[in-house]
């Protein structure tokens, strides 16, 4: 897991409210997960853990807290619309040994 000063926006009352309205959107499920179970015979979706972007903030902030632009996406489908962030998360995991927690770095 990479930890990161967290972004103040997402702390934001507005960014709240219509990150609880995508996830409410989408029933709370994974939208490419859905988007695969309609390809995939016996393919079971993921639980939304988090909203997306799918235009960037950095790209076009006038989009952030606009409903359509926003996705809910499950972890491992988040992942693979960072893949730039991939890199760093196969550097540094996490495993459990013996009930704790150890951070281990791979280079």
């Amino acid at each position: 897991m990479d930890y990161k000063e967290s972004d103040p926006f997402y702390h934001r009352k507005e960014w709240q409210r219509i990150r609880a309205m995508a996830l409410e959107r989408d029933h709370g499920m994974c939208r490419d997960c859905m988007d695969r179970m309609e390809s995939e015979t016996g393919f079971r979706p993921n639980r939304a853990t988090m909203v997306h972007h799918i235009i960037p903030r950095s790209e076009r902030p006038d989009l952030e807290l606009v409903l359509d632009n926003l996705i809910s996406l499950c972890d491992q489908c988040h992942e693979k619309r960072h893949p730039e962030r991939r890199s760093k998360r196969k550097r540094k995991t996490q495993e459990k040994v013996k009930g704790h927690t150890m951070r281990v770095i791979r280079i």
